[in-house]
């Protein structure tokens, strides 16, 4: 018999002071300790609650962890209304290098490294945050193929992966620095090719 999905946002009850205590517990912790060495002891007894209350509201240790991630350290990559897509995508790959260069990207390495190990977790990550981000650049780029200004021929997710899939790799892997200098020469470089083949 499968287990019913445990929710991973804010659970609607009286009891969201609790959900906040064990949120806060988590960003707290993970400022010393890495997530594979995060515990549901450690979280409990951080927040003041006890393990059933955790287990109430989430599946997992790691579903807490991006619980956190979506309330409290999530980065805005929303770039302003005016710029190009090649400027957008330029923008997005700066706030993201910034992120990963701080605590959400150390939190989001070990979350990965987690999911190696749960296929299922690897889904919730994708749902929650990877597939959204996504989309909104594949949609940016689907509409400057309609307007004209990229090249319709070019697979807009083929240009994500590039850019982005680099800056995880490097995240991931610690092979290059992730600096804005390599997310400008990355983004022109990807662009430039794109622009050859039109």
């Amino acid at each position: 018999m499968t287990q019913p999905r445990r929710r991973i946002g804010r659970p609607r009850s009286a009891t969201a002071s609790a959900h906040d205590a064990i949120i806060a517990a988590v960003h707290e912790l993970l400022q010393t300790v890495s997530v594979q060495d995060l515990t549901i002891e450690g979280i409990a007894r951080r927040a003041g609650v006890g393990k059933p209350t955790l287990y109430k509201w989430w599946g997992t240790k790691a579903d807490i962890v991006l619980a956190m991630v979506k309330e409290r350290v999530e980065p805005s990559l929303d770039p302003p209304a005016d710029l190009s897509l090649e400027a957008s995508v330029q923008f997005k790959a700066r706030r993201l290098v910034d992120a990963f260069n701080g605590f959400f990207g150390r939190v989001m390495a070990g979350l990965i490294a987690e999911a190696q190990h749960d296929p299922d977790l690897q889904v919730r990550i994708n749902q929650a945050y990877i597939l959204p981000r996504r989309a909104g650049t594949i949609a940016d780029i689907r509409k400057a193929q309609s307007d004209g200004t990229f090249p319709a021929e070019i697979d807009p997710e083929i240009i994500v992966d590039q850019v982005f899939g680099c800056l995880y790799f490097h995240l991931l892997t610690g092979v290059h620095p992730l600096t804005h200098a390599y997310a400008d020469q990355l983004v022109e470089t990807v662009f430039s090719q794109a622009r050859r083949k039109a």
